[in-house]
């Protein structure tokens, strides 16, 4: 297993819990808490990245270390449940912000076989992600969010092509979006006509990635790997009706 990995399930960037919070000071004015690996500095992106390695690997090697490898998921969907905030989001350290992360955690619960119709933490994001939903169909969250820790929406409540497009994977991994249930058909059709006909019409210079919670960057490539992901994504993953 992950040698990243911490008593409460989760998955580091880089390695094992060291010091306490409390005992060193970032001499960065960059990167809020870079110092501080305490037992609960950790990420629900490597996570959810983790429980996908590992689910792949079942599927070439079902029998090497099965019962690790079950362990291991069931403390990483604990940790989920154990980190989840109260409005039903997690806080992304890698990209911006809570829709990342969302977005990511229900990726990481979807491989564990956990899904909306399940699991409470995944109810709890795929409403949290609905009710953010713009009126034009998409979704925008602002860099802000990273800084305060708390989601502010996109200035003029915006929306923003990558973050639409997490959200949208978000919600297919839950299980909720189906041609097969009017309702979360119709919230993702209004999501998808962002990506129709070559839309690629929002601003190509707002921010989407993050470090460490205080650096931003902009990946000028994401508008395009991740709208198709989405749209992959759908395609394969939703049935038609």
């Amino acid at each position: 297993m992950p040698p990243e990995i911490s008593k409460n399930g989760g998955i580091s960037a880089w390695e094992p819990a060291g010091t306490s919070k409390w005992l060193l000071l970032n001499p960065f004015e960059l990167f809020e808490d870079h110092f501080q690996k305490n037992e609960w500095y950790r990420y629900v992106e490597c996570t959810a990245s983790a429980i996908d390695a590992l689910v792949l690997f079942k599927k070439l090697h079902s029998g090497h270390r099965k019962q690790e490898i079950a362990n291991f998921i069931r403390k990483a969907v604990q940790y989920f449940e154990d980190i989840q905030r109260p409005d039903g989001s997690w806080y992304g350290n890698w990209g911006i912000c809570f829709t990342y992360a969302t977005w990511l955690a229900l990726r990481g619960l979807a491989g564990a076989g956990k899904t909306y119709y399940n699991i409470l933490a995944d109810r709890k994001a795929a409403h949290f992600l609905i009710k953010l939903q713009r009126d034009d169909g998409g979704w925008g969250e602002s860099y802000l969010s990273c800084l305060a820790k708390k989601f502010t929406p996109l200035e003029g409540n915006r929306s923003n092509l990558v973050q639409t497009a997490w959200t949208l994977m978000g919600l297919i991994h839950s299980g909720l979006v189906s041609t097969k249930r009017p309702n979360t058909s119709s919230l993702s059709s209004k999501a998808l006509d962002q990506f129709s006909e070559g839309r690629w019409r929002f601003s190509s210079t707002e921010i989407a990635g993050a470090s460490l919670r205080t650096y931003m960057i902009h990946y000028a490539n994401y508008r395009n790997i991740y709208t198709l992901w989405a749209l992959a994504e759908y395609r394969q993953r939703v049935p038609l009706p």
